[in-house]
């Protein structure tokens, strides 16, 4: 039989995602790190499937047991980081985050997180069967996001948990980095193992800066695929502690046994770009975002000590502008940021960013300016802090249905609410929903989110 090249036309013509995707011109100001730029790739990367997607053979090594080519690499990782052990995962740092509480956490045990960490960790304490218990960092009422964990809070946490690990988010989403120095110097204190959900950091090394692993912790993971030029799901497991053997044993575990071989060497590809460009991209995307963004500064979290400056969270709220006229001038000049609610967007940088021309997005940004309505001074309402009647696991055990959010006052939450941004949820299994847990959704996400969206509850009936 002869493949023609008609026939194989008729095939992609057809074929639905690819031709979602091919008009996809725009300018990307959210993940991945790559942007999408391929002049940043040489051809030998660029056409890499589907000549080396291979799999575990004589000839190759094994990503979950490395013992050539792909261990050397991982040693060349340990000596940049300076840790004692490193994993790369090809399922981000969902698969690293909850290989690492698998293999320190019991059954039926407790947890100590912030109660902004990411979903992936809510999920495996629900399988796993965990207690959480929260750090709530301060709040931000002007900008509507959680900041920095105060230290005292901190401390009596540790006094009083029976977790044997805590778990930091250090950058945050919006970009607050917490001082993991002295929370490491606490951390040891009690006699507790830190680990550093760094995920949103992950170019930190490359351009000159400090990652947790450098600041104390025990464990750092970061994201590769999120500011540098690496494929979405590449992720980086790097550790200080001195035996890693149950570590390495549950994240080969819960990794896929066919790893692909193309994702492996763009990975290496964008860490090692990323090692001999890095820092002077870094730098000059720095000069360039802190110019464009001068004139917006105070609507934006460029305002907090400390930020990480690749993630810009901007009220345009506060400029009179509701989320259809930002649509609209989003539209207008072509851009996709990372996220967007009632009051706030967010945009996404990375290092390769360094290579986009901003003109686009100064223009945006004078738009907005220019025709700005009357100026808001409304503060965001405080996260509720709910009541937790039932552990997150224990759900489990009830009946459940479902009701339309804004009728669900005085109901046990049986599945959480996780708006995206940020990824956290405003409310979690096993706890009640209040009157201003309602109130505090339909401000953020809108009236038409609580009124036309359902939630899973437990029947009591």
């Amino acid at each position: 039989m002869r493949l023609d090249r008609e026939s194989m036309q008729e095939i992609l013509n057809n074929l639905k995602v690819f031709n979602s995707l091919k008009n996809y011109n725009f300018q990307r100001l959210h993940m991945p790190g790559h942007k999408g730029m391929e002049e940043i790739f040489p051809d030998g990367i660029k056409n890499a499937y589907p000549y080396f997607d291979v799999t575990e053979t004589v000839y190759t090594d094994d990503l979950l047991n490395p013992q050539s080519y792909i261990k050397e690499f991982l040693e060349s990782i340990n000596s940049f980081f300076n840790s004692r052990y490193s994993f790369l995962s090809l399922q981000g740092s969902t698969h690293l985050l909850q290989s690492a509480i698998v293999a320190f956490s019991k059954p039926f045990g407790n947890i100590l997180i912030n109660r902004d960490a990411h979903k992936s960790i809510y999920n495996i304490a629900r399988i796993l069967r965990l207690d959480i218990e929260y750090i709530y960092p301060k709040y931000d009422s002007l900008l509507g996001i959680y900041t920095y964990i105060d230290e005292k809070e901190l401390e009596e946490a540790l006094k009083k948990t029976k977790s044997e690990i805590v778990i930091i988010t250090s950058p945050s989403y919006y970009g607050i980095n917490q001082d993991i120095k002295a929370i490491s110097t606490l951390t040891k204190k009690y006699n507790k193992k830190l680990i550093v959900d760094q995920a949103h950091g992950g170019y930190y090394k490359f351009v000159g800066k400090e990652t947790a692993l450098d600041e104390g912790a025990d464990i750092c993971i970061i994201s590769l695929h999120k500011t540098l030029p690496c494929p979405n799901q590449s992720a980086l497991f790097l550790s200080n502690l001195e035996d890693n053997e149950k570590l390495n044993e549950m994240l080969a575990c819960l990794h896929t046994t066919s790893p692909s071989y193309v994702l492996v060497l763009w990975s290496e590809y964008g860490i090692e770009f990323s090692k001999k460009f890095g820092e002077a991209l870094y730098h000059e995307l720095e000069k360039k975002l802190r110019e464009l963004f001068l004139p917006i500064l105070e609507y934006t979290n460029y305002r907090f000590k400390n930020i990480d400056i690749l993630k810009l969270l901007f009220d345009f709220g506060k400029l009179g502008h509701d989320i259809e006229d930002i649509k609209t001038f989003l539209s207008r000049y072509s851009i996709v940021p990372e996220a967007i609610d009632q009051r706030r967007i967010l945009f996404y940088f990375s290092i390769i960013d360094s290579f986009s021309n901003f003109e686009n997005l100064k223009n945006f940004f004078y738009d907005i300016i220019k025709k700005k309505g009357k100026i808001q001074k409304k503060p965001f309402p405080l996260p509720p802090r709910p009541k937790k009647v039932l552990k997150i696991y224990e759900i489990y055990d009830y009946k459940k249905t479902r009701i339309k959010i804004k009728s669900a006052d005085g109901f046990i939450c049986a599945k959480a609410i996780i708006p995206y941004p940020p990824g956290y949820p405003v409310i979690a299994e096993g706890e009640v929903i209040n009157k201003d847990i309602i109130e505090y959704l339909e401000e953020v996400l809108g009236k038409d989110f609580i009124e036309e969206n359902e939630v899973d509850v437990v029947d009591e009936r």
